[in-house]
C-alpha cells in the first residue's frame, strides 16, 4: 500500500508534488490546528546533518468503482530535526485525501518504536523522538495504545477576550521593558526573546513580566488575537501578582486593538493554569507530546 525512502535531496517533479500536498494539507488543517510542515523549511534543511526528511508514497491503486487506475503519489512526509546528537523532534504530515486508511499505522509497523539500537530509531541515530500532536489529533491517541507510545506532556491552550472584566475592575497598567532593563533586573535569562516584555511592578518591585507576541491569529469566537508567549515569576508567588499580570498582558492586547489573547500552559502548573481561570480564560485545545526512548 505505500513505500518510503529517507530523502535528502528531491526531483523538480518530487519537490512541486510535496510542496503541494503541504499547502493543501496546511489549508485543511488550519481550522483544527493540526501539525503543520513548511515547504520552505524543508527545501532549507534537506542534505544538513540536523534533519531528516522520510518520503512515503501511496502505491498504484485501482478504484473499484470507476474501473479507473491511481499512479504512484506522495502520501506524506515525517520530518525529523535535531535538538541535540542523540534527541530528535519528529513531525508528520499525511495528504488530506488519504487519511484515516492507516498510512502512519503501516509506516510504524515496518519502521517499529525502538530507539534503543546502536544506530537509534529507524537507523537515524535518535535515541529519543519527541512529537507533539497539535489540537490532540484524534489518530495520535489511537496510533499510541495501538503502539504503547507513552504521552509525556500535554499542553492546554487557553483564551480569552480582551475586554474589562465586567465587574469593573481595571486591569493593571504593565510597564514596557527594553532588553537592557531586563538584564538590569536580572530577569533576561527568565523570559523569551520576541515581542512587547511587560512587567508588573509592585510596592516598587518587579513581581513578574510576560512577553506578549501582538502578531494576530483568528479565533471564530473571539476574533484577532495576540498570543502571551511567556510569563516569569517567582517561584512561589501565591496567585494574585499572577492574576494581576495575565490581566494586565490582556488590557495591553486590548490597546493594541486585538478582540482576544491566548496563552499556552503546562497542565501540570498548578499555580499558573489556576491564574488563568480565575482571570477569564477558557480551554480552547489540548496539545499532547508523545515519545519514542528514553526521557531527556
Amino acid at each position: 500500500m505505500i513505500k518510503y525512502e529517507w530523502r535528502n535531496q528531491l526531483s523538480p517533479d518530487e519537490s512541486a508534488e510535496l510542496a503541494d500536498m503541504l499547502s493543501r494539507a496546511a489549508k485543511y488543517d488550519a481550522e483544527p490546528e493540526y501539525n503543520t510542515i513548511d515547504y520552505a523549511d524543508v527545501a532549507v534543511s534537506l542534505g544538513q546533518g540536523d534533519s531528516r526528511h522520510l518520503l512515503i508514497w501511496m502505491l498504484p491503486q485501482s478504484v473499484a468503482l470507476t474501473g479507473r487506475h491511481k499512479g504512484e503519489r506522495i502520501a506524506g512526509l515525517l520530518r525529523l530535526v535535531f535538538t541535540s546528537t542523540e534527541a530528535a523532534e519528529a513531525t508528520v504530515v499525511i495528504d488530506p485525501e488519504l487519511r484515516s486508511i492507516g498510512i502512519v499505522t503501516q509506516l510504524l509497523e515496518h519502521l517499529g518504536v525502538d530507539a534503543t539500537a546502536a544506530d537509534g530509531w529507524a537507523g537515524t541515530g535518535a535515541h529519543t523522538v519527541t512529537g507533539w500532536a497539535r489540537g490532540n489529533h484524534p489518530a495520535t491517541g489511537r496510533i499510541s495504545d495501538r503502539f504503547l507510545i507513552p504521552r509525556t506532556d500535554r499542553t492546554w491552550k487557553l483564551i480569552r477576550s480582551t475586554r474589562p472584566a465586567e465587574n469593573g475592575a481595571a486591569a493593571p497598567v504593565l510597564e514596557r521593558l527594553e532588553s537592557d532593563a531586563l538584564a538590569d533586573i536580572g530577569w533576561q535569562k527568565r523570559i523569551s526573546p520576541g515581542g512587547q516584555v511587560l512587567a508588573l511592578r509592585e510596592a516598587g518591585s518587579v513581581v513578574g513580566i510576560a512577553s506578549l507576541d501582538l502578531a494576530a491569529s483568528h479565533s471564530p469566537e473571539f476574533g484577532a488575537c495576540g498570543t502571551i508567549a511567556c510569563v516569569a515569576y517567582a517561584r512561589h508567588a501565591d496567585i494574585g501578582p499572577i492574576r494581576r499580570l495575565l490581566a494586565g498582558a490582556a488590557a495591553a492586547a486590548h490597546d493594541a486593538g486585538l478582540e482576544g489573547v491566548t496563552i499556552y500552559v503546562d497542565s501540570q502548573d498548578p499555580g499558573l493554569v489556576n491564574a488563568c481561570r480565575l482571570t477569564g480564560f477558557q480551554h480552547d485545545r489540548t496539545d499532547a507530546r508523545y515519545q519514542l526512548g528514553e526521557h531527556t
